[in-house]
């Protein structure tokens, strides 16, 4: 055995040598029998299939079935609003008749529940702050038409809401807010979000609900809860601590 290992020691560059020249051999023989180039082509070309386009027609774009065709408004309206309909003649807001009675029907309302005289009054001087600062905010809110009248609108608004029992804060229907036309061009659906309302008239939470959203993209989902939490009701003392509403927003590509 240390016979074979002194010869492999004793030879062992030639060894090494030898065992060069095969490999640069082989490398040689390799090379010599590729003379040409052979192009590989790649596994996935050939299976991609161009879609010719296809022009959208307005017969063709799906909308809500109750979305009635026609100017959209700029404007929120609460779908329990029962003043009379017209496309020519309406108001935003409720006239100040209307508001008056509400605030009569709160009042009644929280003193057949409380029964208190002392609770009574401070539901009176609430409600005559709210009046006092409807009036004025006319111009801050920048409302449709004038601050308030009989007649609601009767076609398609940007914004359709429901809480009930609540009104918007101050009794003014801007305080739902409206993001419309903040996703720019081709941004046209609608998106329905479910809120919480606490007593205190702050949207405490926003979620769209996908089953009652059509036509919506990224943005306007967003858009849509963003401004849904920024919207505020007015306080009231009989609501739940936690009550549910929805806001519809209908979104106009500009």
């Amino acid at each position: 055995m240390n016979r074979i290992v002194d010869k492999i020691e004793k030879y062992k560059h030639a060894i090494i040598a030898t065992i060069g020249v095969y490999v640069v051999l082989f490398m040689y023989l390799q090379m010599d029998t590729y003379t040409q180039l052979y192009p590989i082509v790649p596994f996935h070309e050939g299976a991609y299939v161009e879609e010719p386009e296809v022009e959208v027609k307005p017969e063709n774009i799906e909308v809500p079935a109750d979305f009635e065709q026609g100017e959209v408004k700029n404007m929120a309206r609460d779908v329990n609003d029962d003043r009379k309909k017209s496309n020519q003649d309406y108001y935003q807001n409720k006239s100040a008749k209307e508001i008056e009675d509400d605030i009569q029907r709160d009042i009644e309302a929280t003193k057949a529940s409380t029964g208190g005289e002392e609770k009574r009054k401070a539901i009176l001087e609430e409600m005559a702050k709210r009046k006092e600062n409807q009036s004025k905010n006319t111009n801050e809110a920048k409302v449709t038409k004038t601050q308030g009248g009989n007649t609601a609108f009767k076609g398609n608004v940007m914004v359709d809401w429901s809480l009930t029992g609540r009104d918007p804060f101050q009794k003014n229907n801007w305080w739902v807010r409206n993001p419309g036309y903040t996703c720019g061009y081709g941004s046209s659906g609608r998106v329905t979000v479910k809120i919480k309302v606490n007593k205190n008239g702050t949207v405490t939470d926003a979620v769209y609900d996908p089953s009652r959203t059509s036509g919506a993209n990224g943005c306007m989902i967003e858009q849509a809860e963003n401004y849904a939490k920024k919207s505020r009701f007015d306080f009231s003392s009989n609501a739940p601590a936690s009550q549910e509403g929805v806001i519809v927003y209908t979104f106009v590509s500009q």
